[in-house]
């Protein structure tokens, strides 16, 4: 096995893949980052939509209307009698914007970063090839 010399240009292009490698990996690790995100954002917001939903249906108090209101809603009350069943919300229905999932595809900055590491690979591998040829 013949000893290469190390020159300008092999560390070049190894600082550069390592520098390319590093950039990879931050790109993957901020887009996994952002997706928890997106996701947690998505879950507080349906839980907010979720919460005043339920807070619309069962108003415990009205002030609005007075005393007289009391009185009639007691009479009703006392006329339904046990046979009314108990209103029960239903917890099975979504809001509207659950259906829909958050916009997370390939942005220009990961297609930008997978085409330099395409453009380096091939390079890498056209100088080697070159360079067996030369000796």
């Amino acid at each position: 096995m013949a000893i290469r010399t190390v020159t300008r240009a092999g560390v070049g292009l190894v600082v550069g893949i390592i520098i390319l490698a590093a950039l990879v990996f931050a790109g993957l690790w901020f887009v996994r980052e952002r997706g928890d995100t997106a996701r947690r954002e998505e879950a507080i917001n349906i839980a907010e939509q979720r919460l005043e939903a339920e807070s619309e249906q069962d108003v415990a108090i009205d002030t609005n209307e007075g005393a007289a209101s009391n009185e009639e809603s007691e009479n009703t009350e006392q006329n339904q009698g046990s046979t009314a069943a108990p209103q029960t919300g239903n917890s099975a229905t979504q809001p509207s914007g659950t259906s829909t999932l958050p916009q997370t595809g390939p942005e220009a900055s990961s297609v930008i970063i997978v085409g330099l590491l395409t453009f380096v690979t091939v390079a890498f591998i056209r100088s080697r090839k070159l360079a067996t040829h030369q000796q």
